[in-house]
């Protein structure tokens, strides 16, 4: 089973979201420490990330036997983009601009094996290396997650369309590019975020598909959790590593007899 899905059928009974990362490095020892911290999900990103399908492999390598779904943001909707992911074996995709439900059919059906879908059959790494192929072929279909980025107005008005496609398991909005739409470069909270994030989560409510979101702010999250939504990214890799050493720089400035982070770019 795919853990992401067991934890979303277990937090059913509880309350609260699941919260993952997206990752931009190429380094799986990041992925991996984040894996043995127990982050719920990591997105390895393809699209603004600078990993490579031999990256991608790697990372997924790396935190194989932990208790994290493995997702990859793939750098476009062609088929031989979220086929190679599937293989290697991610749990999962998150497909970016998804606009229409005629988008939304194509690549769902990209990560499902006929006659659900159009995948092709090469499942190297995700069959244990072509050990059990019949195996996974006939369990695959069931366990795969396909994710698609609502990011644009035009895929807010389209939502709930996109949502009743087959295949796709979810709608996962792409705040900053969002904001962009809107014509709000930056930020993202106002009225029309609030509309889109209300929009969408109603499609995922009716079709029965998980709502998730990346949060800016933990203050974003914790809103987004409350109005329902199941799956949230809080941040990434190279954000986290900033922030950590600003805070260090900030703590260490008395000693080093040096400005802040902040006093040191007035």
């Amino acid at each position: 089973m795919n853990p992401l899905l067991t934890r979303v059928r277990a937090a059913e009974q509880a309350t609260g979201a699941l919260t993952g990362l997206f990752l931009l490095w190429p380094e799986p020892g990041i992925a991996e420490l984040c894996a043995m911290l127990d982050v719920d999900f990591l997105v390895l990103d393809m699209e603004a990330g600078v990993l490579s399908r031999q990256d991608v492999l790697r990372a997924i390598q790396a935190v194989t036997g932990r208790n994290t779904t493995v997702l990859v943001r793939v750098p476009s909707h062609e088929p031989s983009h979220i086929e190679h992911a599937l293989d290697a074996g991610a749990h999962g995709v998150l497909v970016p601009k998804v606009d229409t439900r005629e988008q939304a059919e194509l690549v769902a059906s990209y990560t499902r094996f006929p006659p659900q879908g159009r995948r092709g059959v090469n499942p190297v790494r995700a069959s244990g290396y072509f050990s059990d192929v019949p195996g996974y072929l006939a369990r695959a279909n069931s366990e795969v997650l396909c994710l698609v980025q609502i990011e644009s107005a035009t895929a807010v008005e389209a939502a709930e369309a996109i949502a009743a496609v087959p295949g796709v398991d979810g709608l996962f909005l792409g705040m900053g590019d969002l904001a962009m739409s809107f014509g709000q470069p930056g930020v993202v909270t106002g009225p029309a975020m609030d509309r889109a994030r209300e929009r969408t989560l109603s499609a995922c409510r009716k079709h029965g598909r998980l709502a998730g979101a990346f949060a800016y702010s933990m203050d974003a999250a914790r809103t987004y959790a409350a109005e329902g939504f199941e799956v949230l990214a809080v941040g990434n890799d190279v954000k986290l590593i900033r922030e950590g050493v600003e805070g260090l720089l900030r703590e260490l400035a008395p000693v080093r007899g040096t400005a802040t982070p902040e006093e040191a770019t007035q």
